[in-house]
């Protein structure tokens, strides 16, 4: 029999298979990517769609098969924003950007959004994908970032970053239009005393109530910024004039008139200073505008706080003058450029010297004698009085100590306190560590502080002068008479001696309103158990007629100028 034939034919599979799989692939990255996807035919109907795109739009996909994307769409772009994005798909056949969408819920949210054509073997365009990511939480931490970027975290207003970015604009409008903004520095008056009476969260607390205050007084187009610390600003967009700026000053001011009450329970009450410039008249550069308000706001807080100035070019020149006195009174400080000069007191009833004032001087290397007119309200502006004023009183117990040991007469020293340093909670420990480390005698010094620091203590609450009077230091009232002088002022504090003005001294004998107000101030002290002291006196009239009504001690010219240390110890004890 014939053998069986058998006739067979074979296939290559190979690339069939590898088909498959990469099918298989791309059916499982479909399925289980995080992106969500989209597939459209060439007339934008939904063909297919992933489990991410069910996941991120809350659309499953029966729901969505056979419509057009447009179920998505958000209605927060306008027709020109789809026309654009089209015509990029046309002619590049991809396009890439952020659009909002709105998901089944109805919430909108933003997605990045890549959108491609498919295109077939004779380039034809078949249909297109969607591949979209959710970006609500990159969205988030962007608007964090800004908040951090721009805003106050305190407060919530702007920062000093975003205002110059919207004065830069703003000026540019107003030189475009040929019209005027202005911009308001503002500094809070006594902050700091809060903040060490109260504690930093208090000083918080504070700000925040400020700055609502400031907020509901100003107007929707005002933009109040804070700076930092306890400084604040307002820009004005044009059109402002003095007078509106003037008006809106005033308006803050009258802002903090009433007390603020804290969660404490405490109440509070501050000021503010307001420097104000016009723009684009003070300053064509924001820079230019920043450095003349700040110039104006030096100015309203040395004329005497909680108030507004206007710059002026004399106030800028000022300013800076004060600035670089403020840089050379710190080396001063640094390089014993200060010296302590002592006036004698004498005592009328014996002539004899029983006391010395300690007054500050500077010698400058280059100009020579500074006077203290020159930098002490600098010093207190700038806080310097505190290290100034502590080494003033540890330089003038030293020096008397000294001259103790040597043998001279014992002489009481009296020494300036100035307001600021009454009102700081830390002034009495440091006296007291003055007097230890110099060993000297409590009962041997006095400390003169005007009526200004008396009220300064009265807002701080300070014991400063009641304990001064356990340690046994004697407290005088200087320049009695010249301030807001009561008797409840006298009454409240332990005051030792009344200082009388030197106003009035210049005045004897000839002046009947000097001789009244002078003979009532020795008659008051005494009444009280108060000494007196008279400064200024120059004249043998003056002396005689202090005499004959009673006065305990006086000091002046007549008796000699302040003098180093050396020379007065020649001069009085010595010759003692």
């Amino acid at each position: 029999p014939l053998g069986t034939l058998i006739i067979g034919t074979a296939r290559d599979v190979t690339a069939r298979r590898q088909t498959e799989h990469e099918l298989m692939q791309a059916a499982a990255v479909f399925s289980s990517t995080h992106d969500g996807v989209i597939i459209t035919d060439a007339a934008q109907q939904i063909v297919a769609v992933n489990r991410a795109f069910t996941e991120l739009t809350g659309y499953s996909e029966e729901e969505v098969i056979g419509k057009t994307p447009e179920v998505l769409r958000s209605k927060r772009h306008d027709a020109e924003f789809y026309r654009d994005m089209w015509s990029m798909i046309e002619a590049t056949g991809h396009w890439q950007g952020e659009i909002w969408n709105r998901r089944k819920s109805g919430e909108i949210y933003p997605e990045l959004l890549t959108i491609s054509a498919i295109v077939d073997p004779q380039r034809k365009v078949s249909g297109y994908v969607g591949v979209f990511t959710d970006i609500t939480g990159l969205k988030r931490h962007q608007e964090q970032l800004e908040l951090l970027a721009h805003y106050d975290p305190l407060t919530g207003l702007i920062n000093r970053r975003l205002l110059i970015a919207r004065l830069e604009h703003a000026l540019q409008i107003a030189l475009r239009k040929s019209e005027s903004g202005a911009l308001l520095l503002i500094d809070l008056d006594r902050f700091k005393e809060v903040n060490d009476c109260f504690g930093h969260p208090a000083g918080d607390e504070l700000l925040k109530k400020v700055a609502l205050r400031f907020k509901n007084r100003l107007r929707s187009s005002d933009s109040l910024a804070r700076l930092g610390g306890d400084e604040f600003a307002v820009m004005l967009e044009s059109p402002v004039d003095a007078r509106i700026a003037a008006r809106i000053a005033g308006d803050l001011l009258d802002t903090l008139t009433d007390d603020i009450s804290l969660s404490s329970g405490a109440n509070v009450n501050i000021g503010v200073s307001i420097g104000v410039a016009l723009f684009p008249d003070h300053g064509l550069r924001v820079s230019d505008l920043l450095a003349h308000t700040d110039a104006a706001l030096y100015e309203a807080k040395r004329e005497g706080r909680n108030t507004f100035r206007f710059f002026s070019e004399q106030l800028t020149q000022k300013a800076r003058e004060q600035r670089r006195m403020e840089q050379r009174l710190r080396q001063a400080l640094k390089n014993d450029e200060l010296k302590v000069y002592y006036q004698a007191q004498m005592d009328l009833a014996s002539g004899r010297v029983i006391g010395a004032e300690a007054l500050v001087r500077w010698l400058d290397p280059v100009e020579g004698l500074i006077l203290p007119e020159r930098f002490i309200g600098l010093s207190e502006e700038t806080r310097l009085i505190v290290p100034l004023g502590d080494w003033v009183l540890q330089t003038a117990c030293r020096q008397v100590e000294a001259w103790a040991r040597a043998g001279l007469p014992p002489i009481r020293l009296a020494v300036n306190l100035s307001a600021f340093q009454a009102s700081q909670p830390e002034t009495a420990g440091r006296v007291v560590e003055i007097l230890t480390e110099t060993g000297f005698v409590p009962q041997a010094l006095e400390l003169e502080l005007t009526e200004t620091a008396l009220r300064a203590n009265q807002i701080n609450q300070v014991n400063l002068f009641v304990e001064m009077q356990h340690l046994g230091v004697t407290l005088a009232l200087d320049d009695f008479g010249t301030g807001l002088s009561s008797l409840t002022t006298l009454e409240k504090h332990p005051v030792d001696a009344l200082k009388i003005d030197r106003s009035f001294i210049t005045a004897l004998p000839g002046d009947p309103t000097a001789v009244r107000i002078t003979t009532a101030i020795i008659g008051l002290a005494h009444t009280l158990g108060f000494r007196t002291i008279a400064e200024g006196v120059e004249t043998k009239e003056q002396l005689a007629f202090l005499a004959a009504e009673g006065c305990d001690a006086c000091q002046g010219y007549l008796f000699g100028p302040p003098l180093p240390a050396e020379e007065f110890a020649q001069r009085y004890l010595r010759a003692a």
